[in-house]
């Protein structure tokens, strides 16, 4: 593995009525929406992810574009695949009394942003424009970026994320290539469902 040199921002803006797969929640509320972000399929490349923020608007208005984010690496097509229990899991909800987590999910590289529990706020408000975020040091991305944004208290029109992140390209021989990819699906919270 070698770094190329070369180095990619992407940054934009998702929300709820243009996401790839939205997750309801028991009562049929939804909850979490997923939505692709990035794709490259050429083959002997990879991508760490340096940093990840939100992207602030400068005005301050009703809807900030702050919602917290998990980064993950699902294609357009995975997502169109999956159903409201993968969902569920993969946005770290409790589906079984396993109570799965974005941390032991290797699907997920980092997350932008929670809630403040003493406000129930987000600690990401607009007037505070470097976020909370924690990216795993060893994730790979090895063709996709799709993003897991929360819905709760902010209701379908203000659902939408606004996110800057930052990659460093890879040069992967075969053998590095497919390890990553092994590595990147060995592990997620879907292989986990039901088990101890």
């Amino acid at each position: 593995m070698k770094k190329t040199g070369r180095n990619m921002c992407i940054s934009g803006q998702v929300s709820y009525e243009t996401a790839d797969f939205v997750y309801t929640d028991g009562a049929g509320a939804p909850t979490v929406y997923f939505q692709n972000v990035f794709q490259d399929e050429r083959k002997g490349y990879a991508y760490k992810v340096t940093f990840a923020s939100m992207f602030p608007d400068v005005t301050v208005t009703g809807t900030t574009r702050d919602n917290p984010f998990a980064i993950q690496t699902f294609s357009k097509r995975e997502l169109s695949r999956f159903s409201d229990a993968l969902a569920g899991s993969m946005a770290g909800y409790t589906i079984t009394s396993l109570r799965p987590s974005l941390a032991s999910n290797n699907r997920t590289i980092g997350v932008v942003g929670g809630i403040n529990s003493t406000s129930s706020s987000y600690n990401h408000a607009p007037y505070s424009y470097q976020t909370d975020y924690v990216i795993k040091g060893d994730a790979m991305v090895t063709q996709s970026i799709s993003l897991a944004v929360n819905i709760d208290n902010k209701g379908l029109t203000d659902s939408m994320a606004s996110f800057y992140i930052e990659l460093d390209e890879y040069k992967v021989d075969d053998d590095e290539e497919i390890m990553l990819i092994l590595n990147e699906r060995s592990q997620g919270n879907s292989n986990r469902i039901g088990t101890r």
